[in-house]
């Protein structure tokens, strides 16, 4: 990647974007039966400032994500792989509808899917 390339951040449209993203993503898996009970009484707002910060960071965009250890805010949850490939797909949808590049579409859900094990709980090393 040259110096002039844009970062993943900047290609999905940078921070006005990546927080709609954020806002369209979490409509779609709170209208998912499979997917909405996780966030029962959870602070949705806190939840999507969060997962942008995430993004942000996992995007290479200006990030003030406080590192949360991925595996221990999501034990005991019964998240599973099937359950993270759904809210991987609302994700991947609402950049479609969006008419992101597919390469940045695929470039985002390989980052993502660098932290399925710790999201899921497979990981067999915490940290």
């Amino acid at each position: 990647m040259s110096d002039s390339t844009p970062v993943l951040f900047d290609r999905l449209g940078g921070t006005s974007a990546v927080a709609e993203i954020v806002q369209l993503m979490y409509e779609r898996v709170l209208a998912d039966p499979e997917l909405a009970p996780f966030f029962e009484g959870a602070s949705m707002e806190r939840l999507r400032q969060m997962q942008y910060h995430f993004l942000a960071s996992a995007f290479d965009g200006p990030a003030e994500y406080s590192g949360a250890e991925l595996t221990k805010i999501h034990a005991g949850r019964g998240i599973n792989a099937k359950h993270f490939a759904k809210f991987c797909g609302h994700f991947a949808d609402v950049l479609d509808d969006r008419e992101v590049d597919k390469r940045d579409i695929n470039a985002a859900l390989g980052r993502l899917a660098m932290f399925r094990d710790k999201i899921t709980g497979d990981a067999n090393v915490d940290g």
